[in-house]
This record gives C-alpha cells, structure tokens and sequence, in this order.
C-alpha cells in the first residue's frame, strides 16, 4: 500500500521544471500568439473595408452635395452637379434614392430637370459624376443625410407631396411651408386622375403641369380653401371667388353648409348656393347670415 504522509508533513512540491509547468507556459504561450494574430487579422479585416465606392452610380451611395430650401423650386427643380463620395467620409452630404436617368456629357451645371418619379421623402434633385473628370452623369433624387430636410411633409421643398402646402398662385406648381402667411391649400394626396382623390375629404384639386405620372393635387379644407363651417366675405366684387371670413365679425355673410356637385345635394338648412363651372366639386352650398352688398343694391327704390 502507498505510504501517507504524516499529519503535519505537507506534500512536497513538483520540482520546477516539471512536464506540468511547461505545459501550462506552452498554453499560455499558444494563446498570446492566438491573441496577436486576432489582432493582426482585425487590423486587415479594418484596412481592406475601406467606404469608396467603385463602378457605376448606385441607390444608396452618397455624394458630395446637400439639398436645401429653394423657394424657386417648381416641377421643375435647379439642381447642382455632385461627386459621388464614401458615405463615411466627411465630405458625404446626401445619399442617392433613385437614380432616374443617366446619359453622357461634359457640361452639367445650371440647369434643371423634371425630379417626377422620386419617392414624396425626396429633398431635391442632383446631376452626380463618379469622378471629378468623367462625362458620364447621372440625375438621381437625393435625401440629405441631416436634417433639416426640405422633402419633410409642409416643409416646402422637395417633391410635391402628400402634406405640403401650395401657394396662392399654383401657376407654377408653387410649393411653400405650410407655416408661411400665404399658403393656399393643403394637399392629403397627389394622383394621376381627380376621380381617385380622396371622398369626402377633397375639396378643391389643382393640377401639376408637364408630364407627370400623378399630376392631380387633393387639396382639403384649410389655407383658404372652404369647407363646412367657414364663412365667406361678400362675393359681390369677388375676381377668384370667395374669400374666407371669421365668423364671429361683420365681414362673415354666409356659412359654408357643404361643397356638392349638384344643387340638390345640398345638405338641408341650405338657402343659398354658389356654383364654379368646371370645378371638382362645383356647388357651394350656404347658409346665408346677412345680405350681401348686391342684394342691398338690388332693394334700393322698392317700397
């Protein structure tokens, strides 16, 4: 039988230099050499997954230039000449949505192009070259990659969209803010034909010139377009139609009831009615508070 140690008496130690030690030193040793390779491949992975980009021109590349508010944007839109560039690099301002056409050509500055058919989250169009000395150009729709973003819904800039508000005069497709003073309508949707805009909630439409694929506006109530429950001015000397009035003042002389396309679809309570040949919905039905200038005139003499 193996002889036990006596109480008291500890087991003596390897001796140094035992086959035990050296394997633990020829583990140890494996793992740093394991640790500095990770770190030699982390340092290739890093240097090889470089951020430029080659061949051509692609939807999510970004380029050199950002989009900002143009109170001149129409259908329409100036755009400025781009270099493609790394999305990480410090020269990246915008990323490329949709490429729309690509065509060859040694001058590309000043001039528009029509931006129909990028997506409503557009900010503006760009004429983009992939090197700095290359003919070949592409126009694309751009988003820039940090706010603020003139393609955001009532911003005003962009693509003319669901949201955004157009001015007064829509002779050239005006987009404004909807912040600003003099903004007319609000549009709650762009379609190809009017008969798809949106029932009951479309009041007026306008329409986009050239050849958009979606040249109908929705407009709803708000701005100054009517709907039920506003008041109008006194239409007697009115050029464009109607204006809006506060309800509450002097200047109110009728209430909208509803807007129809035929006199009989008035809701009832209506007593008066004005009609815009031509329009989407051309009755406005009304509800009348006072009588109008012309009426007054027209009463002058009778006894």
């Amino acid at each position: 039988m193996p002889t036990m140690p006596a109480p008291g008496f500890p087991v003596q130690p390897p001796p140094a230099g035992s086959r035990k030690t050296g394997r633990l030193i020829a583990l140890l040793g494996g793992g740093a050499v394991a640790a500095v390779l990770l770190v030699v491949a982390a340092v290739v992975v890093v240097a090889g997954g470089g951020d430029e980009p080659d061949g051509p021109l692609a939807a999510g590349q970004c380029i050199d230039k950002r989009l900002d508010l143009d109170t001149r944007s129409t259908f329409m839109q100036r755009v400025p000449s781009a270099l493609r560039v790394g999305c990480k690099s410090a020269q990246a301002k915008g990323r490329v949505l949709k490429i729309l056409r690509s065509s060859e050509g040694a001058s590309i500055g000043g001039f528009t192009f029509s931006t129909d058919g990028c997506p409503d989250e557009t900010d503006g169009g760009a004429r983009v070259r992939v090197a700095s000395d290359d003919t070949r150009y592409w126009d694309v729709c751009v988003r820039n990659l940090n706010g603020p973003h003139p393609g955001d819904p009532g911003a005003g800039g962009g693509m003319i969209a669901a949201g955004d508000c157009i001015s007064d005069s829509i002779a050239f497709n005006r987009e404004v803010p909807c912040t600003s003073a003099n903004w007319y309508g609000k549009i709650i949707a762009r379609v190809a034909d009017q008969s798809q805009c949106p029932v009951p909630r479309t009041m007026e439409t306008a329409k986009i010139s050239g050849t958009s694929a979606r040249p109908v506006l929705c407009l709803g109530a708000g701005g100054k377009v009517l709907g039920p429950g506003d008041c109008i001015k006194d239409p007697t000397f009115g050029v464009n139609g109607p204006d809006k009035a506060d309800c509450g003042t002097d200047d109110a002389v009728a209430k909208v009831t509803g807007r129809v396309r035929t006199q009989r679809d008035c809701p009832s309570g209506s007593d008066k009615y004005m009609e815009a040949k031509g329009a989407y919905l051309p009755i406005l039905c009304l509800k009348q508070l006072k009588p109008t200038l012309r009426e007054q005139l027209g009463g002058l003499g009778r006894v």
